[in-house]
């Protein structure tokens, strides 16, 4: 069995959402009166952050030489590990030399998951306004996009020593497209709304 610590339980996330309305229309500090009140008026503005980590990973090695079938190989780390934040082939994102394969028969001595991939950044807003019509009718209007930023979110580097993608970030995350996931890429979407 391969002497590794357990997963981590938690990793440090920073979630905020944050109200707020226009200083424009009636009864505000600006533009309170005429049509461009009107217009101008009434609107607020939702905004939602997420900054979080990234998700662990470990440095593997090929488990051929360990002859010991269900168990995964890691490889030994030689020097202290850089993290170089680079992104896609040609650019790594950790120093690939500080890695080497441990001796046939051997467990590597780099932990389980003890380093972590690109960080997540998320930025979502949404802006509507509430129309009184009459005194039973009342429309809101809504505009709200998901990824504002359209920053893309990458996933881990490739992890296993001797692979040519040793180091190197070159895909995203992609748990879904628009306000159905990470990763997908800045989507817009329009409502209104009658209550009667």
């Amino acid at each position: 069995m391969s002497p590794r610590p357990p997963l981590p339980e938690s990793r440090p996330v920073l979630a905020t959402a944050s109200p707020a309305s226009w200083p424009f229309g009636k009864g505000k500090h600006w533009l309170n009166a005429g049509p461009v009140a009107q217009i101008l008026g009434g609107w607020q503005i939702n905004g939602a952050l997420t900054l979080m980590t990234g998700t662990p990973f470990d440095i593997r090695y090929s488990a051929t030489g360990l002859n010991a079938p269900g168990n995964t190989q890691t490889a030994n780390q030689i020097a202290p590990m850089q993290i170089l934040h680079g992104i896609n082939t040609g650019n790594q994102w950790f120093s690939t030399a500080s890695y080497a394969a441990p001796a046939t028969g051997v467990f590597g001595n780099v932990g389980r998951n003890v380093f972590s991939g690109p960080g997540l950044f998320g930025l979502s807003a949404s802006l509507f306004k509430a129309i009184q019509i009459n005194e039973r009718v009342k429309m809101e209007l809504r505009c709200e996009s998901f990824g504002i930023t359209n920053t893309p979110q990458f996933s881990n580097p490739g992890n296993t020593l001797g692979n040519a993608s040793f180091g190197y970030v070159t895909g995203t995350v992609g748990s879904g497209s628009g306000v159905n996931g990470t990763g997908g890429g800045r989507a817009f979407q329009l409502g209104a709304k009658v209550s009667f």
